[in-house]
Parts: structure tokens; C-alpha cells; sequence
């Protein structure tokens, strides 16, 4: 197997040469099980173009860890990573953050009924079908989503299609999400981090049956999403809308007593607009200062054509306070209703008690589904 090369990314707060920093992300990947025996690296032409340095450093940096047994070298081949490269530790992986968070005060919200947003069912027939998030069948790939069903619903997979995972996901597209969607966001998370939803607006509402209560506020951006708006009045929580600018939300026009923060900084729902890296620092420097959790709904980074997108808030927070939502009603299409809630291993054990009386986990076969063609 390849490693995707959007998966590598260099730490912006590292110290140390580029051809140091290109060695410890790649070491790091090896000792965090995340990059596994035998597994190819990027070529270092692509590698140098993915990180935006020159080749002959990424070269340089390869040699370095060919010779300290990390990786090895095959020919005309490429590199690969060494079957003598270190084993990742038999105890459990060290977790991204250390949390300053206080999450036996944080959770407190107790369970109301969701919500939806009428859409017209023929939309498809308007002169000018402005509605959002819908499929273009002229671009949508039937042929191989056709044999990633075969794949999923054969018999190879059997007993991951038809088992009752009861209150859990299916572990292949935990691992899926885990190793190639969230390290394209600089996001390093385990197991037990991960919540599998109906889409990213169940995981919205999630956030708010456990973070919120009659007695605490949510910010929202002003415009918002409008189901956003939605599961927030009935949460019943007190609710503060600040405007949003050029650049998206701005922290300085936070409320001095708000408790969570939701927030679209990649792709500012509706205005589009994207958040600068300072005022994303600076919206995670005022969240830590004033003891509020942030809920980074990035729906749709995987659009981001011009350019990369820029780091979210999730891979910039060092203390546990960015809850990160995820979606694959882009990247696949809005019908598989398939997200996913990253965050601390206690929120998320209680995001899934809440969900359990009245969803069991995703269905095995979407999930099946999902995973079936990349991996």
C-alpha cells in the first residue's frame, strides 16, 4: 500500500532544518503505527511539491532515514519503510492533546428531539436548481461505486456487514478516517476519539446535547447554517449571533460568558469567506483564556481547489478545546448521511451514550461502503 502524500504534513511550530523536520514527520508516522511496514513513501518529487521545499531536501531527508534503518530503498522502486524500522509502543498512543478542559462541568445537556430542512423533491427540474448540497449524476463515478458495493456486500465481508456493533463503528472505517481524512486536516486522533454520525448536522446536534443546557450560551455566526440555528434554540441554551467579516468570525466580538463557540472557519457557511491562520490562533488563544469549548464544523474542506486549505482548528489546539466535525456528503454524496465528531475520549463516550436511545450505530453497510474502495 501507498502512503497518500496529503497525510504527511509538517508541524508549523517545529523547530529545526527543513531536512530535520521532513525526518521527525516521517519518523513520527512510523513510531505512531499511523505509517507501517512495507508501506511506500511519496517519491520525492511529489513529496518536495506536497511540502512546498525542494527535492533534493526531501532526498536528502530519505537517505537520512535509510541510514538509520528507518526506511529502504528498492531500486528504480522508490522508498518504503523498513521491516527493522522501530515498532510503534505496546502501550497506547500518547493522546494529541493535554487537556485543561474540566469536561465533568462541560457536559450537561440532556436530550430533545433533532431537527431537518425541508428540501424540494424536485429540484432537479427548477430552471436554475440552486439548492445546496446535492449530486450531479454527468459526475458522479457509478462504475466504481458499483464495485466497491460488490466488494462490501460479498461474502469476504460477511461478518463485518451483519454484525451488531451495538454501541460501537465498524473499526475499518474508524481506522480509514483515523489514518487518511484526518491527518489531511493536521488532525492526529485514536480510536476512542472518534464518533461515527448521520452526517455532520447529527453531529452538530450531538455537540449540543452534550455541551449545552438552559443555563449556558452558544455563539453562532451571523449567518449561520440554518439547522444550526435550529438545534440550538432547542437546546434551549441562552444564544449570542456575532457577525461575521471578510475573514469569518471574529473572536474579539465574542461574548465575555459564552461556553461553546460554533464556528465554519475553512468555509464560512453562507458567505463562504475563510479564516485567517492569525485569527484562528487567536480564537483558540480567547477560548483558553475564558474557559469555552470550540464546535469547527468543517464540512467541506476537501472543495478547497485554488489552493490548500488552510489548518484547521482542531490540528492548531494543543489543550483539548476544538471539538471537529466532519462529513463525507461532499467527498461521496449528501445521501450516504455519513460524519463523523473527533474530540476528547470523554466527550466522546458521552456523545455516544446520548445518541444511543435513539440511533444505533450507522449502518454497517455504508459504512462498509465507504471504505471499501480506498482500502
Amino acid at each position: 500500500m501507498s502512503i497518500s502524500v496529503e497525510t504527511l504534513f509538517l508541524d508549523p511550530g517545529a523547530e529545526g532544518t527543513l531536512q530535520a523536520r521532513i525526518q521527525q514527520m516521517v519518523a513520527q508516522g512510523i513510531l505512531s503505527g499511523r505509517v507501517r511496514p512495507g508501506e511506500r513513501l511519496p517519491s520525492s518529487r511529489m513529496m518536495a511539491r506536497h511540502l512546498g521545499v525542494s527535492r533534493i531536501t526531501v532526498t536528502l531527508a530519505y537517505t537520512e532515514l535509510v541510514a538509520d534503518d528507518y526506511l529502504t530503498a528498492r531500486g528504480r522502486s522508490g522508498y518504503y519503510v523498513s521491516g527493522n524500522a522501530p515498532e510503534p509502543p505496546a502501550f497506547a498512543a500518547a493522546r494529541s492533546q493535554t487537556g485543561t478542559v474540566d469536561w465533568s462541568r462541560v457536559i450537561g445537556q440532556r436530550f430533545t428531539p433533532g431537527l431537518s430542512i425541508d428540501k424540494p423533491a424536485d429540484w432537479a427540474s427548477y430552471r436554475y436548481p440552486f439548492i445546496y448540497g446535492q449530486s450531479d449524476r454527468s459526475l458522479f463515478d457509478a462504475a466504481n461505486w458499483r464495485l466497491c458495493a460488490l466488494r462490501a456486500l460479498g461474502m469476504r465481508d460477511f461478518n463485518a456487514l451483519t454484525a451488531d456493533y451495538f454501541d460501537g463503528d465498524d473499526p475499518q472505517l474508524v481506522e480509514f478516517i483515523a489514518r487518511q481524512i484526518l491527518p489531511r486536516r493536521g488532525i492526529l486522533a485514536n480510536s476512542d476519539e472518534i464518533l461515527i454520525t448521520m452526517g455532520a448536522q447529527n453531529a452538530l446536534w450531538l455537540s449540543a446535547q452534550v455541551l449545552l443546557n438552559s443555563r449556558r450560551r452558544a455563539a453562532i455566526e451571523d449567518p449561520c447554517y440554518p439547522a444550526l440555528r435550529n438545534i440550538l434554540t432547542q437546546a434551549r441554551c441562552h444564544l449570542t449571533t456575532v457577525p461575521v467579516d471578510a475573514d469569518g468570525l471574529p473572536p474579539d466580538a465574542l461574548p465575555d460568558d459564552v461556553d461553546v463557540v460554533f464556528t465554519t472557519p475553512s468555509h464560512q457557511c453562507p458567505t463562504t469567506a475563510t479564516m485567517p491562520l492569525a485569527r484562528r490562533k487567536a480564537l483558540i488563544a480567547r477560548a483558553e483564556a475564558q474557559d469555552f469549548i470550540i464546535v469547527e464544523d468543517d464540512y467541506e474542506f476537501e472543495m478547497s481547489f485554488l489552493k490548500s486549505p488552510s489548518p484547521s482548528l482542531k490540528s492548531l489546539d494543543r489543550h483539548g478545546r476544538v471539538i471537529y466535525v466532519g462529513s463525507f456528503s461532499k467527498s461521496l454524496f449528501p445521501g450516504l448521511r455519513l460524519g463523523y465528531l473527533v474530540g476528547p475520549a470523554q466527550f466522546i463516550r458521552e456523545a455516544r451514550h446520548r445518541a444511543a436511545p435513539s440511533a444505533r450505530p450507522y449502518p454497517a453497510d455504508h459504512q462498509l461502503l465507504s471504505v471499501a474502495g480506498p482500502l
